[in-house]
């Protein structure tokens, strides 16, 4: 006896629906609710085939969210128009479990069986829980939203790039920031836009960043607007993969004030620099004119004696040559005072590195403070220096850096019952140690800390900016060097620490 070949294929069907992760189930159209459903329903929602049954046509409002019964009577009034044989419709919504839960649920359904008129009257669906999925969504579009409102706060516009085709693509800010409303054209926008000397130079940054192994990418270009201003555009991105023709997607924002307030910044620096170095020279001022005053008076000592030779007819030859000899030198002398003080004066962040001995930067240096500190009875003490001893930097720079130790030192040492100051240089591998040491009182801890932070002094109001200290760390370290207070030393020790080489 052999079974019946229908039975058998519904047995089949069953056993396959019954294994199935997902949701299965038949809707009769004419009642509005589950005919059939396999154990998954049962298991996951805690429904029975009874109660959902019993629904009828209270099913939909009972278990469908009611924000998404409009998308289910759409979905019902297409299976009975025009929904075509063999097509699948594929659609979510949220359903309710026994336990009063909502579930998220993607849904595919098709005609299972229609009636003699060929109109449907049952469904038969696969429906998967995605939870997980909707949840994430939502969190990613909370995040896409966040984006945008910092974006839009930050006035930022995004875009991206097609390197292939060379084509961009544009938001509304992009636009905004080129001066132009949105267009079908962003490039053209760009080439119109953009001022004719940062073309080549913005396309050829772009591109160089982009064949380099560097994912990320940054372009700095100006652009004019139709009312004549300029604005600094500064674009940042990165590729989705390091493989050629990769596209770039990235951020860009009008940088014109930013700009603006850096240039402020840096001219603010620029008078202050100069400020404290005219402040240094003031300081010093007192024994320049001494060291200035000491050769005048021997030049006029001199002239005066070859003026009453004259007088005199004693016009003795080893005499006027001596003379003449000594005036020349103390010429001399002046002359190197007086360049000390014209190039210190001048600004020295643009010049360029060069080879200076040592020996010759500490002389130079001192040419301002011999004879003040000889007035105030302090004693200057120079280490023995190696002639040939050399580093690579820019002179005025450094020279302003010792400049302001030693008068720090000088103001330090007043109120030490033995005035001295000492200057050493200690030669290393790589760097060299430039060392201002003086009698004056150790400096407190809490003190040091704050040494080198802008306008901290612990000089009398009016005797001090606050600023030196701060400035030559600054200038310390653009020569990739350092300024500090050694504090395991026995007498205040600042260190000038300069490599050899830039």
């Amino acid at each position: 006896m052999t079974n019946d070949p229908s039975t058998s294929t519904k047995s089949l069907i069953e056993q396959v629906f019954a294994t199935l992760p997902s949701a299965v189930y038949l809707f009769d159209i004419p009642s509005g609710t589950l005919s059939w459903f396999n154990e998954n329903v049962a298991s996951r929602f805690g429904w029975t085939q009874e109660q959902l049954t019993a629904l009828g046509h209270d099913y939909w409002a009972t278990v469908i969210h009611p924000d998404d019964l409009p998308v289910i009577q759409k979905s019902r009034e297409y299976v009975l128009g025009e929904m075509p044989e063999g097509e699948i419709l594929h659609f979510e919504y949220r359903f309710k479990d026994a336990w009063g839960q909502y579930h998220w649920l993607d849904d595919r359904i098709t005609v299972f069986k229609r009636d003699e008129k060929g109109i449907p009257i049952s469904v038969v669906g696969i429906a998967s829980v995605v939870d997980d999925q909707k949840a994430r969504e939502v969190e990613l579009a909370e995040a896409l939203d966040k984006l945008n409102m910092s974006l839009s706060a930050a006035k930022m516009g995004t875009m991206s790039f097609d390197v292939v085709t060379a084509t961009p693509t544009w938001d509304r800010r992009m636009f905004e920031m080129h001066g132009e409303e949105p267009n079908d054209d962003p490039m053209e926008t760009y080439r119109r836009r953009i001022l004719p000397e940062d073309r080549e130079p913005a396309t050829t940054q772009f591109y160089d960043a982009y064949l380099s192994d560097n994912p990320e990418i940054s372009v700095h270009y100006r652009v004019r607007h139709d009312d004549g201003s300029v604005h600094n555009i500064t674009m940042y991105g990165r590729k989705n993969d390091t493989k050629p023709g990769s596209p770039f997607v990235g951020v860009a924002w009008d940088a014109t004030r930013e700009i603006q307030s850096e240039r402020k910044i840096a001219e603010s620096n620029a008078k202050m620099v100069s400020a404290a170095k005219m402040a240094a020279l003031g300081e010093m001022s007192g024994g320049i004119a001494h060291e200035i005053n000491n050769p005048l008076t021997v030049i006029q000592a001199r002239s005066f004696q070859l003026t009453q030779m004259v007088d005199q007819g004693n016009l003795d030859p080893e005499k006027i040559k001596q003379a003449a000899e000594s005036i020349s030198k103390t010429a001399d002398k002046i002359a190197r005072i007086i360049k000390s003080l014209r190039s210190f004066s001048r600004e020295g962040e643009n010049d360029p590195f060069e080879f200076v001995s040592v020996k010759s930067l500490v002389d130079e240096t001192l040419e301002f403070c011999r004879t003040r500190f000889y007035n105030h009875e302090v004693e200057l003490q120079i280490s023995p220096i190696d002639e040939e001893f050399e580093i690579e930097c820019r002179l005025i720079q450094v020279e302003q850096v010792l400049l302001n130790l030693l008068n720090n030192s000088f103001d330090a040492a007043q109120n030490s019952p033995q005035k001295w100051i000492r200057v050493e240089a200690v030669e290393y591998l790589d760097y060299i140690d430039i060392k201002v040491i003086d009698s004056g009182p150790k400096i407190p801890d809490h003190v040091a800390e704050k040494l080198m932070q802008p306008f901290f002094t612990t000089k009398e109001l009016g005797k001090g900016t606050g600023l030196g200290l701060s400035i030559s760390a600054g200038i310390m370290k653009s020569h990739k060097g350092d300024l500090f207070l050694d504090r395991t030393a026995e007498h205040t020790t600042f260190v000038m620490r300069l490599p050899r080489l830039q």
